[in-house]
């Protein structure tokens, strides 16, 4: 064979079996490509076990190449010169016939294990410490928890600032425990500035937000989270007078609810769109499940453990029945609803009072109050209401206080001076909402 078809016979190339041949520079074939030619030129059996005995006293991979220049590029090169050459060859395919007799077996596994144990590295290498979930786990229940006393828009900020260190560490690497890890809390998150969205009546990117929060709770598997973020997306399709899709939404989150606050809470808020649809008996149904699930003794981390925002304690309930019987023109219930939950926010521990429930409750009770034909009731349910600090006028109230507005408008209550004083200091308490005090641009998103 000439030098040129030899070369290409053990893969290598053609320069460096001249050089091999003349001897000079020191420059003599590693041992790989010294059994690939003990092999090809038909020596003895005993010449290839020796050559392949100095093989296994003495690693291949990555070893320099006696004799080798820099200066001189790749010409002292054999077949290959580290792991990552040889493994390029078995992506290409190239590790066949000729070139797969000059590898030895020991080269081969040797990459192999090589390649395993630097991957294993880099996969247990992280960017999130137990520390750093820990903090994250208690940034979240703090503003779960804060979010019901304190004003949206502040809050927005300390949700927003959290969350995007989540995102800054999804980008980096960790283990994949840690990952599903921080899509939980993204997903929180989301779900926490969903309901600031919807509370200042953005209900578009309040939607966004609960999908985004839907995405997060599949990537991370999390039942309790796919069951809040469906109640919160049916929620957010009843206040945008799609009514029909949000009852398909909280039925489709009973299907995910594990734990009882998580049920009863679904229960309750597919109870109060069906009272908005005019089906008694629907309604009724809703509240027995809710009743019954009550019972129940299972729960979850995010209902039960972080509480809050995704809690649904006792008072919250009768608040959302107290606006179910409302649509169902059920005064006595309502009356009793809302007096029970007003109550028991009232005397319930402050960090746990929501303002926001605790007004809109007021609000339906003087509904329920005006049903029943009592403007002295109503005002003296609204007199608290109408005090509140315009940062906690959330967008709910505005939108109660509209429909009361209009039965005040009606009989019996139409000539009234009492009646139209009350619509006055309404009218004016919509004026200055927390929504209308966002400056444009800082919704969030």
């Amino acid at each position: 064979m000439s030098i040129r078809e030899f070369a290409a016979h053990l893969g290598v190339h053609e320069r460096l079996v001249s050089k091999w041949e003349a001897g000079g520079n020191r420059v003599h074939p590693r041992p790989v490509n010294q059994a690939a030619l003990d092999t090809s030129l038909a020596r003895s059996d005993d010449v290839v076990r020796a050559r392949f005995a100095v093989m296994i006293d003495q690693p291949l991979i990555d070893r320099p190449v006696p004799g080798f220049d820099a200066r001189q590029g790749n010409s002292a090169q054999s077949f290959y010169s580290s792991n990552a050459e040889l493994l390029s060859l078995v992506d290409t395919g190239a590790l066949r016939g000729d070139a797969l007799a000059a590898i030895s077996e020991r080269d081969l596994i040797m990459a192999a294990a090589h390649e395993a144990s630097e991957h294993a590295g880099r996969a247990e290498s992280t960017n999130v410490g137990a520390t750093t979930l820990e903090q994250l786990d208690a940034d979240v229940t703090r503003i779960a928890n804060d979010y019901v006393h304190v004003p949206p828009v502040p809050m927005m900020v300390e949700m927003l600032r959290v969350r995007r260190r989540v995102y800054r560490l999804l980008e980096g690497h960790q283990r994949p425990a840690d990952t599903s890890h921080l899509y939980l809390l993204a997903g929180t998150l989301s779900g926490l500035l969903a309901n600031a969205s919807t509370d200042l009546g953005y209900y578009d990117s309040a939607a966004e937000q609960a999908r985004a929060g839907w995405a997060y709770s599949e990537l991370c598997a999390h039942n309790g989270l796919r069951a809040w973020t469906r109640g919160m997306q049916a929620l957010i399709e009843y206040k945008s007078e799609r009514p029909r899709r949000a009852v398909l939404l909280a039925q489709s989150g009973q299907e995910y609810a594990e734990s009882a606050t998580s049920k009863v809470r679904l229960h309750n808020i597919e109870a109060r769109i069906w009272s908005r649809l005019g089906s008694t008996a629907d309604t009724e149904r809703c509240i027995r499940s809710a009743d019954a699930a009550r019972d129940g003794t299972s729960s979850d981390t995010l209902h039960d453990e972080v509480g809050g925002v995704f809690g649904f304690n006792e008072p919250k309930s009768q608040y959302y029945a107290g606006a179910t019987y409302i649509h169902l023109g059920q005064a006595e219930a309502a009356l009793e609803a809302t007096r029970r939950a007003i109550e028991l926010y009232a005397n319930g521990p402050n960090e746990q009072r929501s303002y926001g429930a605790e007004a809109l409750a007021r609000v339906d009770s003087a509904a329920a109050h005006l049903i029943n034909g009592s403007l002295d009731g109503a005002a003296e349910a609204l007199r608290p209401v109408l005090q509140l600090d315009e940062d906690k006028r959330i967008a709910q109230l505005e939108e109660r206080l509209t429909a009361l507005r209009q039965r005040l408008a009606g009989p019996p209550f139409r000539d009234a001076a009492e009646a139209r004083m009350l619509d006055e200091r309404i009218e004016e308490f919509c004026g200055a909402t927390a929504a209308k005090n966002v400056p444009p641009g800082d919704q969030a998103r």
